[in-house]
């Protein structure tokens, strides 16, 4: 009797303790199920798991003002972009007639707003720093606490470009003594020959619209062991540049702005360089070029127009330009050069023989002759390349007697032409000009023609005239190109 009620009480609990069990876990489901769908429900902040070390690699791809407006995203973010390593602060800039209340209550905002942005960085490390506004000397203080903030902070790239309405900004002593810069870009400027020069490190220097005394750039050239690059744009306050031969320089570059045709020759003595391009201002003073024993590439041309065919001393100083640079491998003239070239090939001179491979001409269309000329001076030519200015539906007048113009002699290592736009509507001055070098090309292998013609049935006639052209090499291709 005691027995069966033991054995009835113990079913009974069982029961009741695997019904509590079943409960429990049905409870432990749904608060999981609960808490899942939440988990699900929340947004998973994948830029937030990122270091920030990659979060300002991403924000450098970003401008300042962009990179600044993330700092209300969070507490993380509020200093993130001011440790961006590359800063550019560039303003719209519209006319520059005249320094206006407006003009200056602009760049005085955008002063400002450059004041603020440095002020707040955290990091003392610097790889670009650039500046570009509408400057007023009332401003100097600023650009000289920016310079001296780049300086302090290791630049490597400094970027000054400054478009003046009155006096040049003279920057100061922080960025001639700044031994991280390793490019330098100045605009705007005027440059102190009282300075000291430590650029150790310098490789890339490009100064446009600077002065620059003569005793500084003579500094510059003696006292940056590593420059590559120079590049002198419309630059004054010399008349010199004389590069030693143990110097690194490799590429210069020089577009000259004295149209005092009375004024100090301009000189340059480099035996280093490989590649040097001058621009000079027509009827303006002379280039006298020394030791350039090492060119290989040069490009050379004129600007202006305010120049008498006649003169004789025009055409005397692109003669003697020739002669200086007809041991280069690469010669590529520009379109002002090849007018007075034609000149001189009308009134009878004869340029000097060269060793010239590769040529490459601008050129109107209208002065053909210049590239004749050129050509018959370049015994050694592998390459031609002409790129003309002629534009669609534009009618070209040829010149007296170029139909039945001819080169004095074969050219017998020409194997590559390029021709681009060098026709109007009609093709018809490219077509006397493929007719020459097919005619004189005996090694040619390849010419390919690029034009404006757009009229199907114009073009169709140019291809069949191209057909009908004797060729004095057996494997030369011809494609042209609508």
């Amino acid at each position: 009797m005691n027995g069966e009620g033991s054995s009835e009480n113990t079913q009974e609990f069982g029961e009741k303790h695997f019904g509590e069990e079943v409960r429990k876990d049905k409870e432990c489901s749904v608060e999981n199920d609960i808490g899942n769908k939440r988990i699900k429900e929340m947004p998973i902040d994948r830029f937030g798991e990122l270091p920030d070390s990659l979060l300002i690699h991403i924000l450098s791809f970003l401008n300042v003002k962009e990179a600044a407006i993330t700092s209300v995203l969070s507490k993380r973010w509020e200093s993130l972009w001011a440790e961006l390593p590359r800063l550019e602060f560039r303003a719209e800039m519209g006319r520059m007639d005249s320094p206006g209340d407006g003009s200056i209550q602009k760049t005085r905002d955008f002063v400002c707003w450059v004041n603020r942005a440095l002020a707040v960085r955290t990091v003392n490390y610097l790889e670009n720093f650039d500046v570009r506004f509408l400057f007023h000397k009332c401003f100097s203080s600023d650009v000289d606490a920016w310079v001296k903030f780049a300086a302090k902070n290791k630049v490597k790239k400094l970027n000054l470009h400054l478009y003046c309405w009155d006096d040049l900004y003279a920057p100061p002593e922080a960025m001639y003594s700044c031994p991280s810069l390793t490019t330098l870009h100045v605009k705007g400027c005027i440059m102190d020959f009282k300075r000291t020069v430590e650029w150790q490190s310098l490789t890339d220097l490009h100064l446009h619209e600077v002065f620059v005394d003569q005793r500084l750039l003579d500094k510059i050239l003696s006292s940056c062991p590593v420059l590559y690059t120079l590049f002198l744009q419309r630059c004054r306050g010399f008349n010199l540049l004389e590069v030693n031969s143990r110097s690194r320089l490799h590429r210069l570059s020089v577009e000259d702005c004295e149209y005092k045709e009375d004024a100090p020759s301009l000189k340059i003595s480099a035996p280093s360089i490989h590649s040097l391009k001058v621009v000079l201002p027509m009827g303006g003073r002379k280039l006298q070029l020394g030791n350039i024993s090492s060119l290989v590439t040069v490009n050379i041309d004129y600007e202006g127009f305010s120049w008498d065919s006649s003169t004789v001393e025009v055409l005397i100083g692109a003669r003697e330009l020739l002669e200086s640079v007809k041991h280069v491998r690469e010669l590529c003239v520009g379109w002002q050069f090849i007018k007075i070239v034609s000149m001189m090939a009308v009134t009878g001179w004869q340029l000097p023989q060269s060793r010239r491979k590769i040529l490459i001409v601008a050129s109107d269309y209208e002065y053909s002759i210049g590239i004749i000329v050129l050509l018959e001076s370049s015994p050694n030519l592998e390459v031609l390349s002409i790129v003309g200015c002629a534009t669609a539906g534009e009618d070209v007048i040829l010149e007296p007697g170029v139909e039945e113009d001819d080169l004095a002699c074969d050219l017998l290592h020409l194997k590559a032409i390029r021709i681009r736009h060098f026709a109007g509507s009609t093709g018809e001055l490219m077509l006397a000009l493929a007719r020459i070098l097919l005619k004189r090309a005996t090694a040619l292998e390849e010419m390919v023609i690029t034009t404006y013609v757009k009229d199907l049935s114009d073009f169709t006639e140019m291809v069949q005239a191209m057909l009908t052209y004797p060729r004095s090499s057996a494997k030369a291709v011809v494609r042209l190109i609508k």
